[in-house]
């Protein structure tokens, strides 16, 4: 009896026949991979752009934040900072303000108490906000008694990371006397944050010769945006896409990340004396 087997013919078929599937597994794979990536990066974006946005808005909506009495004028305190500066040739801006606090950068409640009011003291708090070289959204976060001389408590503390750009505006009334709408937006360079104490009382301007210094325009609320891009590599094209985020023109990238920018306008509405 002669042994059959498999002609040249057939073993070319099942061959060609295997290579088609190993093809069309690959494929799956290569597609399921690529739409996780796509989906991952999507997530990750929203979700860091998001958090970053949220947590800038909370700490700018407590600038100038301060117990009564408000009519009693405290030196060094000013909502927005002179540290608050306008990147150059379009690099990353930098948000400092200041509120009083019962609580320190940690959380804890002062331990000083306020012989007035017999509750825990509010003592200043100065907090940063800034971008790294390596693209980290970065809070620091100082304390004390004396505005001169606060307690660095949190340092460059990362808030999310692929933070690509970061930009800030803000709106001023350039009014005289000012009637407290916003008239324009500008860049930290133009601006003098310390006037911004004078607002709600125009008669303690006055009295304290500020109404002068008032004219280059009072900000009254700050418009912040942050460009973040996917961690990885996602095969997407939408980075041939430009990006407009605020003032500044963000140009294509051939990276094959995903990005998005973030966007929001918070009123400054603590600026008392």
């Amino acid at each position: 009896m002669l042994n059959s087997g498999f002609t040249l013919t057939e073993l070319l078929i099942a061959s060609v026949l295997g290579v088609i599937l190993l093809m069309a597994i690959t494929m799956v794979f290569a597609g399921a991979k690529h739409g996780y990536l796509l989906q991952n990066g999507l997530s990750r974006i929203q979700e860091d752009g998001r958090v970053g946005i949220s947590l800038i808005a909370e700490q700018v909506r407590k600038a100038g934040f301060r117990k009564p009495v408000w009519n009693v004028p405290l030196i060094g305190y000013s909502p927005l900072t002179n540290a608050s500066v306008n990147g150059a040739n379009d690099a990353n801006d930098t948000l400092q303000l200041m509120y009083l606090d019962d609580r320190n950068c940690s959380g804890v409640l002062n331990a000083a108490i306020d012989p007035e009011t017999t509750e825990p003291k509010a003592d200043y708090k100065r907090v940063t906000f800034s971008v790294d070289s390596a693209e980290n959204l970065k809070l620091s976060c100082e304390f004390g008694s004396d505005p001169r001389n606060l307690q660095l408590q949190v340092s460059s503390e990362t808030i999310i990371d692929d933070v690509e750009s970061f930009q800030v505006l803000y709106g001023i009334d350039t009014d005289f006397p000012p009637d407290f709408s916003i008239n324009g937006w500008t860049t930290a360079d133009t601006i003098t944050p310390k006037v911004s104490v004078c607002l709600q009382s125009q008669y303690l301007c006055e009295a304290d010769g500020l109404l002068n210094k008032m004219q280059s325009g009072i900000p009254l609320a700050v418009k912040i945006g942050i460009l973040v891009a996917s961690p990885d590599n996602t095969g997407s094209d939408t980075d041939k896409q430009p990006i407009n985020l605020l003032d500044i023109f963000i140009a294509a990238r051939n990276d094959n990340k995903l990005r998005k920018p973030f966007t929001a306008t918070i009123s400054l509405r603590n600026l008392t004396l």
